[in-house]
């Protein structure tokens, strides 16, 4: 029987409660990360300014390492989004997740995560191209119809476009549920975000802290889109592609 909104909802923040280790993926990953593109991406005073040469070596150190750290960051976010849906989904299923079910997702899916993010940033372009002709339309339809992308691409096991053509079909369906959730999502997101940035200017511990937030936030966000995907697609029922 399908759950309503309120119940997934209630339900997620349960198991975040009970599995906080749901957030510990996404701070590591961003640390490493961030620590390798601070490495890889010299500041602007690297390199002689009083030379040419000092230019051309500043400037094609900072390409080809912003080349290096945009693969970097790609392999992060795809890393970051098996473990942290993959453990979302482990802990709808049994009620506790680990760190072994995320790894598990990256080994069995990180192939399906990499096409969906191609494929949502192809989109995503499209929509932003639209976005002042539509005042902003498109971005929401995007927004809203690629929620259970990345759901169905690690606890659905679709592939890069067949993860989004799910979303696109869950939504159609089940549209007024689908708003409800993004609008949810959206609001929890921005709160988040705000409490975030203000600690991001307290001394010593005020970045952790934020960055602990943010992560709480999208390991959130993230048991709310797999209940619902799991509540709207039906374990049971015909893949709605």
């Amino acid at each position: 029987m399908e759950q309503s909104v309120e119940n997934v909802v209630a339900r997620s923040w349960k198991l975040l409660t009970s599995n906080w280790i749901i957030i510990v993926p996404g701070i590591v990953v961003g640390l490493i990360v961030g620590a390798i593109t601070d490495v890889l991406v010299p500041p602007q005073t690297y390199g002689d300014p009083t030379t040419a040469a000092g230019y051309v070596s500043h400037d094609l150190a900072r390409a080809v390492g912003g080349v290096i750290a945009t693969v970097v960051g790609i392999a992060g976010f795809v890393v970051t989004q098996c473990y942290t849906v993959g453990m979302a989904g482990a802990a709808w299923l049994r009620g506790r997740t680990t760190l072994a079910d995320g790894a598990a997702a990256v080994r069995d899916d990180a192939s399906n995560v990499l096409g969906a993010a191609f494929g949502l940033f192809v989109l995503g372009v499209v929509a932003a191209l639209f976005a002042i002709p539509t005042l902003g339309i498109s971005l929401g339809v995007f927004y809203l119809f690629m929620l259970f992308a990345l759901p169905a691409a690690v606890v659905g096991n679709r592939g890069g476009w067949s993860a989004i053509k799910e979303s696109v079909a869950i939504v159609r369906h089940r549209f007024g549920t689908a708003l409800i959730i993004g609008i949810v999502l959206f609001a929890i997101g921005a709160f988040g975000w705000v409490i975030a940035l203000a600690f991001t200017f307290a001394p010593l511990l005020g970045p952790i802290v934020a960055a602990v937030i943010m992560q709480a936030v999208v390991g959130f966000s993230s048991l709310v889109l797999v209940g619902e995907y799991l509540n709207l697609r039906g374990a049971a029922r015909p893949p709605l592609v």
